[in-house]
């Protein structure tokens, strides 16, 4: 059984890995920002193929800063955001960490988008710090 299984708020969208994350992330992209409601989002990236999702999602599209096409999923009735699909990867998806059933697993090894930083948000220095264009 996987340490990497969630849901929404309310518990109509669950999903599981049947694999470990291909990678863990803080992302701070002004997109984010405003999906999360805060400084950055915590999220890990799986094959959609490796993972099982119950219940139905409704999805948003927007530009993200790097020019690709992100469909937000979240749940219909809570609105709790789930996960995301990006155009520049297809066949993955990034999930909130926060949606975790157990979030401690969640380890995240790199940031992104460190340019759209909030000084307010404190994310760990020892963090590796990527595209920061």
């Amino acid at each position: 059984m996987s340490q990497f299984k969630g849901s929404c708020t309310c518990g109509a969208i669950r999903y599981e890995l049947q694999t470990e994350p291909r990678l863990s992330f803080l992302c701070q992209c002004r997109q984010c920002q405003r999906i999360t409601g805060t400084g950055h989002s915590a999220e890990f990236v799986a094959s959609e193929k490796d993972t099982d999702i119950s219940g139905e999602l409704k999805f948003y599209e927007l530009t993200a800063d790097s020019g690709n096409t992100v469909t937000s999923g979240f749940c219909p009735t809570c609105g709790n955001p789930v996960l995301k699909k990006s155009s520049g990867y297809p066949g993955m998806l990034f999930f909130h960490a926060a949606t975790l059933d157990n979030p401690t697993v969640f380890q995240p090894q790199t940031v992104f988008w460190g340019v759209s930083h909030q000084p307010w948000d404190y994310v760990n220095p020892d963090l590796e710090l990527k595209q920061r264009t």
